[in-house]
C-alpha cells in the first residue's frame, strides 16, 4: 500500500514512524505540509517523498490510503479531494470545524467506495475496551449517569513550540478546547449511544493568548436516557484524562493518567482494579493503523466511522447554538 501523509506536525509524525515500524517501507509514503521544518524533520525519518501542497503531491503518483493531520478547518475539503481519487482515509479528529460539506463529502465517498475512519484513539485504548466489556455484563445494571473530563495546559501540549502558533490557539483553523478534546464526548458516544439533547457552556476563562475556547462544560441527555456531564479546558494544570460511570448497581471509573479502570460493585461491596495495561501509549495507535489497513483491504469495518464523527460534531454544533440562545437544543 502507498500512504500519502497530509500534515508533519506531531500527528503526522507519529503516524509515518509507527507505518514504518510496522513494515511499510518509507518509499511508500509521501508526507504535505507548507512548513519546510516539518518537511525537514520527516526527511530525517527516512521519507524523501515531500510537498508543500497536496495538488502537487497527488499528481506525483497513485494512492491507496491518505492519512490527513492537517488542521480541522480544512479536513473536509482534503478528504473530498482524496476520495475523488479513491482514496481511504483516516481522518484525525475532529472531522470538521463544520458540517457545511459533509453531505458532498458523504456522496464522494460512497461514490468511490471509500472508507473513512475516524482516529479517535481512546476507543483503541484497552482501558475503554475494559469499561465497554464490564458495562455489557452488567457490572453496573443500568446505567444512569456519566461524567467525563479531559483537561491539559494548552503550552504543555507542545513544549517544543510556541503554543501561541499552534493551530488549537486559533478558531478560524478549527482549534479550541470543544473541538480538539472531543475526545471525551466520543467516548461516551462509543460506551453509551448518541446524542439527544445539550445545554452548554464553552468560551475563555484564562489568561492564555488565544483567539479559540479554552473550556466546554456540557451537560447532555443521550437517546437512552444516560445523562451526561462532559467538561473540557486547556489551562488545567493537573492533567486530567478521566470517566465516571454511575450505575444502579455501582460505579466504573476509567482513568487514562493513572492507566487502569475501577469497578466498585454495591452487591459485594467490593472494589476491583484493573491496571496490567501496557502503559506504552503508542501501542493504541499502531493498533489502530492496523485496524485501518485491513479497514481498506475490506476485513474490517471501522471502529470509529464517518458517521461517528458527524454525530459528534452535532453534538458540538449544538453546544455552540445552546451557548448563543442560552437554551437546551435538541440534536
Amino acid at each position: 500500500m502507498k500512504f500519502i501523509c497530509i500534515g508533519a506536525g506531531s500527528i503526522g509524525k507519529r503516524h509515518i514512524r509507527n507505518l514504518i515500524s510496522i513494515g511499510v517501507s518509507p518509499s511508500e509514503i509521501t508526507a504535505v505540509d507548507p512548513r519546510e521544518d516539518r518537511l525537514q524533520e520527516v526527511t530525517n525519518i527516512g521519507v524523501k517523498a515531500t510537498y508543500s501542497n497536496l495538488e502537487t503531491a497527488l499528481v506525483s503518483g497513485s494512492f491507496d490510503a491518505g492519512i490527513i493531520c492537517s488542521p480541522t478547518n480544512l479536513h473536509i475539503s482534503q478528504g473530498i479531494t482524496l476520495a475523488q481519487k479513491g482514496i481511504h482515509i483516516l481522518m484525525e479528529k475532529p472531522l470538521a470545524d463544520n458540517l457545511e460539506d459533509i453531505d458532498k463529502f458523504k456522496d464522494t465517498i460512497e461514490k468511490n467506495n471509500v472508507v473513512v475512519l475516524m482516529a479517535y484513539i481512546f476507543r483503541f485504548s484497552p482501558l475503554t475496551l475494559k469499561v465497554k466489556e464490564l458495562i455489557k455484563n452488567q457490572a453496573v445494571g443500568k446505567v444512569l449517569f456519566v461524567r467525563g473530563e479531559f483537561s491539559e495546559y494548552l503550552p504543555d501540549w507542545h513544549p517544543y513550540e510556541d503554543y501561541r502558533s499552534f493551530y488549537m490557539a486559533e478558531k478560524k483553523q478549527g482549534g479550541g478546547s470543544i473541538l480538539d478534546q472531543s475526545h471525551i464526548m466520543d467516548l461516551i458516544h462509543f460506551l453509551f449511544g448518541g446524542f439527544k439533547s445539550v445545554y452548554a457552556l464553552n468560551g475563555n476563562l484564562s489568561s492564555l493568548e488565544v483567539n479559540s475556547d479554552d473550556f466546554s462544560e456540557l451537560t447532555v441527555t443521550l437517546k437512552n436516557g444516560i445523562v451526561a456531564s462532559i467538561h473540557t479546558d486547556m489551562f488545567g494544570r493537573d492533567h486530567k484524562k478521566e470517566l465516571e460511570i454511575k450505575g444502579e448497581k455501582g460505579n466504573i471509573y476509567w482513568n487514562s493518567g493513572d492507566n487502569k479502570v475501577t469497578h466498585y460493585c454495591s452487591e459485594k461491596k467490593i472494589t476491583s482494579v484493573y491496571q496490567k495495561f501496557s502503559s506504552d501509549f503508542n501501542l493504541n495507535y499502531i493498533d489502530e493503523l492496523k485496524h485501518f489497513i485491513r479497514c481498506c483491504k475490506g476485513s474490517e469495518s471501522p471502529l470509529a466511522s464517518l458517521q461517528d464523527g458527524i454525530e459528534t460534531m452535532e453534538l458540538i454544533l449544538a453546544a455552540y447554538k445552546s451557548v448563543e440562545t442560552k437554551s437546551l437544543i435538541e440534536i
